[in-house]
């Protein structure tokens, strides 16, 4: 690998309704708040009498980010599709997201299954015999991203492969 990580830094997903995206990751699934913003004129604000974005610490190196949509001005919107050196200031919503996975080891994924079960969430298992039992979970949430908890160490299995 040339270019040496040490995992996800952070994942940011675009949600609908705050206050319904912060009762499911943070009330329901327990993943604490780290911080919050506002957003103000184009610029990220420390008010919280309108809170734009949330993060939650989710383990390891990684935190998890809430953002409302931003409606960018038609300005914004040009600079915006320049080349990203060209840019003056940042633009940072990308394209569309596929899905993502949180690694849960293997003695948690039960526990991570009863919550779901517990606050009813829609899901797909899937378990399948590779050098060990790998265990993976599909799920929504409220704001219909396609969430994973994958029981796999990715560190340890791609160290293994390489």
């Amino acid at each position: 690998m040339k270019i040496h990580t040490e995992g996800m830094s952070e994942l940011v997903l675009e949600v609908k309704s705050m206050e319904r995206a912060v009762d499911f990751w943070s009330k329901q699934l327990g993943f604490p708040i780290v911080e919050q913003w506002g957003y103000d004129e184009g610029q990220f604000t420390n008010r919280h009498e309108h809170v734009w974005a949330t993060w939650l610490y989710v383990g390891g190196p990684t935190r998890l980010g809430l953002w409302l949509p931003r409606n960018f001005t038609e300005k914004e919107r040009t600079e915006k599709n320049k080349p990203v050196s060209k840019w003056d200031g940042l633009f940072d919503e990308g394209g569309l997201h596929v899905h993502f996975a949180l690694h849960v080891k293997q003695e948690h994924f039960d526990d991570a299954i009863d919550i779901l079960q517990n606050i009813g969430v829609d899901m797909k298992l899937v378990e399948e015999e590779t050098s060990s039992k790998e265990r993976r979970v599909y799920f929504k949430d409220t704001e219909d991203n396609i969430v994973e908890f994958y029981t796999r160490d990715m560190k340890r299995d791609y160290l293994n492969r390489l």
